[in-house]
């Protein structure tokens, strides 16, 4: 079985100090490096451009969605990494249909953005697409000049409706992830473009947080043909304890109820994003592990295509759908 996972952290991995290209000796304190990948049959992963306003001093960060120069400083750092390592032969950046057809053995990475500051304005993403950026979600947790995080609440802004307009003018991907309601409701009503959640657990089975999905969300993202990802994060999939491979399962099982179809839910793992492998499902704390999940599917009477389908085929299908030519 090989996979795909639609949300991983390499490029703030390498800026707070991770050398992606070894392995990791204590699995206690991360388990994600380019060589456990391919060990794990990893296929395509989304490679993220992770910045936080806020921690100037971080090398990911910079002092507030405002400071234009600061903030795409820090995305085009981590930017950076990954044409590194495609240079260097260790990952193939993926920026058309074609891109996923690569050799086998070359981890593919699809460049996704998380919290749009970097892009200095609506005119600037092009520059970005140029660069290889194929998906882009607008916030992290905080309130920024294009759209409300889950951590806030409120609406896109002007220059956040020109970004949306300017992202599907160009076929970049949406991912709603992190959104507050009021902007992913807002982007549902003003978008035509491609919707995601890369990395979202359901509402409906945890709690009222805005960083989950409610099922009206799930349903929608359905309707446009687009994928939600599993996140491994313990507090996304349980309350009060260590989430189990039964838990993760629960969600997977809950978002294919919702679309009534079993071809828009993925993985999204989210793996060693600002939190360590004890924190991920007792059975899912390395990516060696991932055929746990496959094996539990199997259990729910899953067949094979299915099941292949949450691994790989579901996020290889939209990109072939909506990737450049």
């Amino acid at each position: 079985m090989h996979w795909v996972d639609g949300h991983l952290d390499l490029g703030y991995l390498s800026a707070t100090g991770r050398d992606l290209t070894r392995h990791l000796e204590d699995h206690e304190t991360g388990c994600i490096s380019l060589p456990a990948l391919r060990d794990a049959n990893m296929d395509t992963v989304f490679g993220t451009i992770y910045t936080e306003a806020g921690s100037p001093d971080a090398s990911y960060g910079y002092d507030s969605s405002d400071d234009l120069e600061g903030a795409e400083d820090a995305g085009m750092r981590q930017l950076e990494v990954y044409e590194r390592l495609e240079e260097a032969g260790e990952i193939s950046i993926v920026r058309t249909r074609s891109d996923l057809e690569n050799e086998i053995g070359v981890l593919k990475v699809l460049l996704l953005m998380e919290c749009a500051d970097p892009i200095r304005s609506p005119e600037h993403a092009r520059k970005w697409f140029n660069r290889g950026l194929r998906m882009v979600g607008m916030t992290w947790n905080a309130r920024t000049r294009y759209a409300c995080g889950c951590g806030s609440s409120g609406p896109l802004t002007s220059a956040g409706n020109d970004l949306v307009a300017a992202m599907d003018d160009l076929g970049m991907v949406h991912d709603i992830s992190h959104l507050s309601d009021e902007s992913a409701s807002e982007l549902f009503e003003t978008s035509s473009g491609n919707v995601v959640a890369t990395h979202s657990n359901c509402r409906s089975l945890l709690d009222d947080s805005q960083r989950h999905l409610p099922d009206e969300f799930i349903r929608e993202i359905s309707r446009r043909e687009g994928v939600v990802g599993l996140n491994l994060y313990t507090q996304f999939l349980a309350t009060d304890r260590r989430a189990t491979v039964k838990d993760a399962v629960h969600h997977v099982l809950h978002v294919a109820g919702v679309m009534d179809h079993r071809k828009g839910v993925a993985l999204g793992s989210d793996a060693d994003g600002g939190f360590e492998p004890p924190e991920l499902p007792e059975g899912l704390d390395h990516p060696s592990k991932l055929g746990t999940l496959a094996a539990a599917l199997e259990s729910e009477g899953w067949p094979e295509s299915d099941i292949s389908g949450f691994a790989h085929g579901n996020w290889l299908s939209f990109l072939k759908r909506v990737l450049p030519v």
